[in-house]
């Protein structure tokens, strides 16, 4: 294990050192707290179940860690502005569910979505403070994604189709490859573009492995996620511009490849993909514009508090899709808009919108923050796009109340924020 973590180890990332100095503190802690941190590092294995093994993870740690702070007495760590606006985030969907046609469903749906903003500060204040440890998760990060990647290209083998669904019987295995990994792959690409060394060829070909894998899945959102990211990482640490030419060519090469090879995913990654773009394209025939133009449509109807969380899963059916007459297209009625922003507009209203955008930019602008205070660490360097990747708002998204999408998505946002530990200084809080 040593030798193998040296291949991929630079000064400025030592996994080899920081694994023995990991493991050295978790045998120092008590009993309770080596259990959590351990049972904290299992989560990307975990997550390689299926959901409800993951949710269960998740939720865990997050009523430990209220229960922790309740007999601790610890609460500095809410003054931060990226956790109030969650929790008013989370107030006011309250309140919009209490007021809404089916009270009793949205507030559920609004309640439990707490547990994400309370995991991320679990991680940041609680599992995760230690830089040693959070190495010790990324090489987690590293065995988890492996794994998908044989069990995919497995998959691909076996049963090639244009989407693939191992292990989970569901069209979702891209988003633990791009978002479940993607602190890791913002980090091995980092490493790719700025190390001519050992470390810096093995990062590499992991990492266009993974985004290779990421097509073969036949998500597109996921595949730009991760390809964006991976574009945005090359150059924002301490690149050395001959390699980042170097690894777009073979990024570049390797795609090309795999769509000559597969018509079926050059072709949904090409025309189709195209076509489906909802700003470029609202005629009728586009059910992506159509789920947006659903949300809109309700959050126009009720736009200062919304119709309640998840509540447009229930009453788009119910719509008038000839009104608002200047909106372009015809609604398509699915689950959720789609659309993070969107949601947000048609089930808390103009007031929700707000405190989601200002918690979406304060979590960028925390772990840009780590940026600004640990740039040598090519973790805190680049963790500022796992958010800003994840939040963009131009883009496919899972429903922001729902619950599998948003296990991919809270996990590599918590790992994220959790490279940011300056606000410890000002607040005085007791390590």
């Amino acid at each position: 294990m040593k030798m193998l973590l040296k291949y991929i180890s630079v000064n400025e990332l030592n996994f080899s050192s920081s694994w023995e100095n990991g493991l050295i503190k978790i045998k120092a802690m008590n009993s309770f707290e080596k259990i959590m941190t351990i049972f904290w590092l299992f989560g990307p294995l975990i997550y390689l179940i299926e959901r409800d093994p993951a949710d269960l993870w998740l939720t865990f740690i997050s009523i430990i860690f209220l229960l922790r702070c309740i007999k601790r007495k610890e609460w500095n760590w809410g003054s931060q502005i990226w956790f109030k606006s969650a929790l008013f985030l989370w107030f006011f969907g309250l309140f919009s569910a209490l007021t809404s046609t089916e009270p009793y469903f949205t507030f559920q749906q609004g309640f439990v979505w707490i547990r994400f903003p309370l995991y991320v500060a679990a991680a940041q204040v609680w599992l995760a403070k230690d830089r040693d440890i959070r190495i010790v998760m990324l090489l987690s990060m590293l065995i988890g994604m492996l794994i998908m990647c044989g069990i995919l290209i497995a998959e691909t083998i076996i049963e090639p189709k244009t989407r693939l669904t191992w292990p989970y019987g569901d069209l979702v295995p891209g988003g633990y490859i791009a978002k479940v990994s993607l602190p890791l792959f913002c980090v091995l690409i980092a490493l790719a573009v700025s190390k001519k060394s050992k470390a810096g060829v093995f990062s590499g070909i992991i990492g266009l492995l993974s985004i290779g894998v990421s097509a073969l899945t036949g998500e597109r959102t996921n595949f730009l996620i991760r390809a964006c990211g991976g574009i945005l990482a090359s150059i924002v640490w301490k690149p050395k511009f001959f390699m980042i030419f170097m690894l777009i060519f073979f990024e570049i090469l390797a795609v090309l490849a795999l769509f000559f090879t597969r018509p079926d995913l050059s072709n949904r990654f090409g025309d189709q993909f195209l076509n489906s773009i909802p700003i470029s394209n609202t005629s009728d025939d586009n059910p992506y514009w159509g789920s947006w133009r659903g949300g809109i449509q309700q959050g126009l109807l009720n736009p200062i508090k919304g119709i309640g969380p998840s509540g447009t899963r229930n009453s788009c059916a119910n719509l008038d899709t000839n009104l608002p007459k200047w909106l372009p297209g015809k609604n398509y009625c699915g689950n959720h808009p789609h659309n993070f922003y969107v949601q947000l507009f048609a089930e808390v209203g103009t007031i929700g919108l707000v405190l989601g955008c200002i918690m979406f930019g304060s979590i960028i602008i925390t772990c840009f923050k780590a940026r600004l205070t640990n740039f040598n660490c090519p973790m805190a360097a680049t963790a500022f796009i796992v958010p800003l990747g994840l939040f963009f708002p131009l883009q496919q998204f899972n429903s922001f109340y729902g619950q599998w999408g948003n296990l991919f998505t809270w996990f590599a946002i918590a790992f994220a924020v959790s490279q940011y530990q300056g606000w410890r200084e000002t607040k005085k809080f007791p390590e």
